[in-house]
Formats: structure tokens, sequence, C-alpha cells
């Protein structure tokens, strides 16, 4: 009983590190958001320990629920992936030359209203190279506080869809 227990674990398992492996290649290509720093490596943690619980309450389900749980886990992935690939592409702004990420905010400090007036906050790179890459001289704390949840809530709703996806994919099977 243990072994076969035991046997479907490790099968479990691999399909969770299967799909854990999306988070860390991304991690990798630097896709992920740039704060906080280990969020490639949680979001793979997350997915394996969602796999296995998954996996512990839900053996006994029913083909209607997977069939459901499927859809939810690939309208979650693509809605999740779509807002976060907008949220990065406003917001995160890579120095040249280098791996640094830097993420903007959206409404700027009082001493870049002075200097740079009509192109707040849509300031140019140029702007964060004067400021030394710090977001902060330019936005004010909160606005840039406000977007990195934002990219980090859609970077984990993301990996959501994926832990969801694992539990339609091992839900109710018989290993």
């Amino acid at each position: 009983m243990i072994a076969i227990y035991l046997r479907n674990l490790v099968k479990v398992l691999g399909v969770g590190a299967a799909f854990a492996s999306i988070p860390l290649f991304a991690s990798l290509a630097s896709l992920q958001p740039p704060w906080p720093p280990a969020i490639g490596f949680v979001s793979a943690a997350l997915v394996l320990l969602g796999a296995l619980a998954i996996w512990e309450w839900t053996r006994r389900s029913k083909i209607r629920f997977r069939r459901r749980a499927i859809a939810a886990a690939v309208a979650t992935t693509l809605i999740s992936l779509l807002a976060y690939l907008i949220l990065y592409s406003f917001f995160v702004e890579s120095q040249p030359g280098t791996t640094l990420r830097v993420i903007r905010g959206y409404e700027c400090t009082a001493t870049a209203l002075l200097v740079y007036k009509e192109q707040c906050p849509d300031l140019p790179r140029e702007a964060l190279a004067g400021a030394e890459w710090e977001s902060v001289k330019l936005w004010t704390r909160s606005s840039v506080t406000i977007v990195r949840i934002s990219l980090a809530a859609a970077w984990l709703l993301f990996t959501a869809g994926l832990i969801m996806a694992v539990g339609a994919i091992i839900a109710g099977r018989k290993y």
C-alpha cells in the first residue's frame, strides 16, 4: 500500500516539476518581475506544493470537474499572462548593457514635474539614466510600489493558472 502511494507521489511530483519549470525558465529569461527578486523560484515551489495538495484532495474527482478545471486553468493562465505582459511593457525598463531592470511608476515626483513637465509620467529612458536608474527619484514611492505589487500579483495569478492546470491533469486520475 505504501509502495503504491509513493509511486503515485513520484508521478505527481513529475507532473508538478514539469509545470514548475515554466516559471523557472521564465526567470532565466528575465521575464519574471524584477521585484521581489526570487519570485520565479517561489512560483516554482508553489506549483509543486499545489500539485501535491491537489493530488491529495482531488483523487476522486469526476471528469466534469476536471474539464471545468482545465477551462478555468487555461482562462486564468492566458488572462493573467496577458495582464502581466501589458504591465511589464508599460512599467519595466531595462538599463542598456546590464541585466538591471527598473520598475517605473505612474505618478511623477514634484522634482520630476519641474524638470520634465509635459512628459510626466511617461518619462524617457534618459530621465532614468539621469536619475542613476533610481525610479523613486522620478516617480512617487507609492506609485512604484503599486506597480510592483501589480506585476507580482499578475505573475502569481499566472502561477495559479499553472497550478490549476496541474490539478486538472492529476485530479481524479487512478495512478
